[in-house]
């Protein structure tokens, strides 16, 4: 076994974790072996501390005192450890799991033949279930499970009786529902980034039956439901905004890290939306992130992903809510990496200045920016240009745009980045070879302008052009 298997192990426990685990492996239930706790006593120091983990001879002098090094030992070891740790974390995940636990004593009862303890079980489990804050599609795959172990008890216990054959068959669908409609919008999201295809299977058959079948009362469901239908109508904004609805109202009925990947989803979904022109998401686009700040989905291990720190920038100067965004960015530059602070700061100050018709202040920004993100340092670069074009600098644009067309053709780009930001760079060097008076020469351009597939500044050579 590679020593980092085991490393990497240890490395992912934190603090309470190494206490917990201590107690775990030194306990005569779990290991009688002095070496296994000797071992994992070493690395744990280690870990414990933030230090390196020791090489395999310090390793051995500690897990086996006074005995000449032996390699195969010291591995049999390490590799008992790491199976030990294993079972902890299997042991330690059911711990976080009442309702696990308890529907796993149930079937323990059950195989038993123990019917009073099993029924005292099952009561306590329904209480669970009917109590449970969390009510996403993990919910109904328990109590789907609950109903399936009662009903395997009375089928063992009673001979004549009603089983529960009316409620399996209601939560089989509602867990196939919720687990369903949730995988398609992953698969939905994820088809939108990667240009893939997938196939949804029997779920668009069933979309008519989630309507009528009074589906929608179930948060799990109806959530998902909306989801997927602003993923899939071409027309999504009131769908969009009934899943923002029942996002806001239900949040409590799901996990932090569900609610995060919903969050993600919604955003990215609202930012394509944006790029491709569709104005009311920005208003939509907005709000999440603002939620998603407040609840601190955005935030993690006290950072902003730099990625984050520029949608939500971005979506705020389009909705020229230009002091909030300020204030955005001078209240969370401080949750950046600090090697990137300075130039995404100076960056969306440059973009707000610049859409504060604050031509200079924006050129300040840029020009003392160290850009080191390429997708940042195409986007500064046309904004300069812009600023240029505006402020009637057309000598210093004519050198701008040659140094832009080099750095397009020296950097590695998406072809999407490629296409658009030469495309830029050509549009706007014909633009300044437009003489005064050339109706049909403005004409022609503003119609090779609007047929140009991509093209982010087509708003902004239209306007320009008159």
């Amino acid at each position: 076994m590679s020593n980092s298997v085991l490393f990497d192990l240890v490395s992912s426990l934190d603090k309470a974790e190494l206490l917990r685990l201590g107690k775990f492996v030194r306990s005569p239930f779990v290991t009688h072996r002095a070496d296994v706790a000797l071992l994992f006593a070493c690395l744990a120091k280690c870990r414990y501390r933030d230090k390196p983990f020791p090489d395999k001879e310090t390793l051995f002098r500690e897990t086996f005192p006074g005995r000449a090094y032996d390699d195969l030992a010291l591995r049999a070891t390490m590799s008992d450890l790491r199976e030990l740790i294993e079972d902890f974390l299997v042991w330690q995940h059911f711990q976080h799991d009442n309702l696990r636990v308890s529907m796993a004593l149930m079937a323990q009862f059950r195989e038993r033949n123990l019917p009073k303890h099993f029924e005292k079980a099952q009561r306590q489990t329904r209480r669970q279930l009917d109590d449970a804050d969390i009510r996403n599609a993990e919910f109904h795959q328990k109590e789907l499970d609950f109903l399936l172990e009662s009903a395997q008890h009375k089928t063992r216990t009673m001979r004549t009786g009603e089983l529960p054959l009316q409620e399996i068959a209601d939560a089989l669908d509602l867990h196939y529902l919720a687990q369903k409609l949730r995988h398609a919008c992953t698969q939905l999201s994820h088809q939108a980034v990667y240009r893939t295809q997938y196939d949804l299977g029997l779920l668009p058959a069933l979309i008519e039956q989630v309507e009528r079948g009074g589906f929608l009362r179930v948060p799990a469901i109806a959530l998902y439901y909306y989801c997927y239908r602003f993923l899939t109508e071409q027309y999504s904004l009131s769908y969009f905004q009934k899943f923002r609805d029942e996002l806001f109202e239900n949040e409590r009925l799901f996990p932090a890290t569900e609610l995060k990947g919903l969050y993600l989803l919604a955003t990215n979904f609202c930012i394509r939306q944006l790029n491709e022109g569709n104005t009311p998401f920005v208003a939509e686009g907005w709000r999440l992130y603002q939620e998603g700040l407040r609840r601190g989905f955005l935030i993690e291990h006290g950072r902003i992903s730099s990625f984050t720190f520029n949608n939500i920038v971005a979506f705020g100067i389009r909705l020229e809510v230009f002091e909030e965004v300020e204030q955005f960015i001078r209240q969370y530059q401080s949750f950046l990496e600090p090697a990137q602070q300075k130039s995404f700061v100076d960056f969306n100050l440059a973009r707000l200045e610049y859409r504060r018709n604050n031509l200079a202040k924006a050129m300040q920004y840029l020009q003392t920016a160290d850009f080191k993100d390429l997708v940042n340092n195409l986007i500064a670069k046309t904004l300069l240009l812009k600023i240029y074009y505006q402020l009637g600098e057309f000598e210093i644009l004519d050198a701008h745009l040659d140094s832009f067309r080099q750095f397009i053709s020296r950097r590695e780009l998406s072809e999407y980045h490629r296409k658009n930001y030469s495309n830029i760079v050509a549009i706007v060097k014909k633009m300044l070879g437009l003489q005064p008076g050339d109706a049909k020469g403005r004409a022609a351009l503003r119609e090779k302008i609007r047929a140009t597939e991509v093209l982010t500044e087509r708003e902004w050579m239209l306007g320009v052009l008159g």
